[in-house]
């Protein structure tokens, strides 16, 4: 699959940055009554992409599953 550009620049950057305009929301996930992951799919490109919310610093970025 070809990212755009938009899922491009997200892909590692930190998760406190906002997705695009072309992101649609798909499901979250919690931990301990807050939301610790949230799941996104481009309608641009199709990309399901993840932000992590909790964890390590490093860990709290955007990541590209499909």
């Amino acid at each position: 699959m070809e990212l755009c550009e938009g899922c491009i620049e997200l892909e590692g950057r930190s998760s406190g940055l906002a997705g695009n305009d072309e992101m649609t929301l798909v499901g979250i996930g919690q931990c301990e009554g807050r939301v610790a992951i949230e799941h996104y799919r481009c309608r641009r490109c199709g990309a399901l992409m993840v932000r992590q919310l909790c964890g390590e610093s490093i860990e709290r970025i955007w990541m590209v599953l499909a």
